[in-house]
């Protein structure tokens, strides 16, 4: 049986004030428009950035030694956690991304992907020195953009793009690599899947077959349930903790 198939993912990565952030404005809502479900990552450099706010309820939470707050006001709900990041792999990233997820996009994150060739690149760059570096250490490279001049992009192997004035044409580099993924990712749907401390394990249909059939199974006896094996049912396993 095949494995589950993996959240595509495309990063956006250039050099300061290159446009990184408005190439991903672009391109996620090009991508949204087509009606994907489009999640973010963006790498932050600053070493003592928060998105807390030093005073604020949630930070007084973490304060105090929550290592896990979640702030929910009527359009937002925002999760903080505390963790070192110095050492976290690209898959331990994309873990925090919902798992309906279509297509994921990365701002930032160069040094982690610059060589993963799973991950495909939209590089965006200044001047012809940048291209150069980019085409040295970057793949694969899916497109240009950026403020370059057209006589830097003349002689460019692979697309060069405006993003002010032909923003869908990114969008359909993007969409053409990406969406038979999705199509098949939406037709093999898993109908379960398991996390151990927060790490999705692949499991092939068979397996997510029966381990579904043998939980409905033992679910439905439980007093006062009822299960039409259409439901999403949650079941959270934790080892207790040994102590001395």
């Amino acid at each position: 049986m095949p494995p589950t198939i993996p959240i595509p993912i495309i990063a956006v990565v250039g050099s300061r004030k290159s446009g990184k952030t408005t190439t991903v404005e672009v391109i996620v809502r090009g991508l949204a428009k087509k009606g994907y479900r489009v999640a973010t990552v963006k790498h932050i450099h600053e070493p003592n950035f928060t998105i807390d706010a030093k005073g604020k309820d949630t930070w007084r939470h973490a304060q105090a030694g929550a290592q896990t707050t979640v702030g929910v006001s009527t359009n937002e709900l925002a999760i903080i956690k505390k963790a070192n990041t110095t050492k976290y792999t690209l898959n331990d990233i994309i873990q925090n991304c919902e798992d309906n997820t279509d297509i994921i996009i990365l701002e930032g994150f160069r040094k982690l992907i610059a060589q993963d060739q799973t991950v495909p690149k939209v590089v965006t760059a200044k001047n012809k020195e940048e291209i150069r570096d980019a085409q040295e250490t970057t793949k694969p490279i899916l497109a240009f953009t950026g403020p370059i001049q057209k006589s830097d992009a003349a002689k460019l192997t692979v697309p060069y793009i405006d993003i002010l004035t032909e923003p869908k044409k990114l969008t359909e580099i993007i969409d053409k690599r990406v969406a038979p993924i999705i199509q098949k990712r939406r037709e093999s749907k898993e109908t379960l899947s398991i996390k151990i401390n927060g790490k999705i394990v692949p499991l092939n249909p068979y397996v997510q077959n029966v381990t579904r059939s043998v939980l409905f199974a033992i679910v439905s006896t439980l007093k006062g349930v009822s299960i039409k094996q259409d439901e999403n049912v949650q079941i959270t396993l934790t080892s207790p903790l040994k102590t001395d």
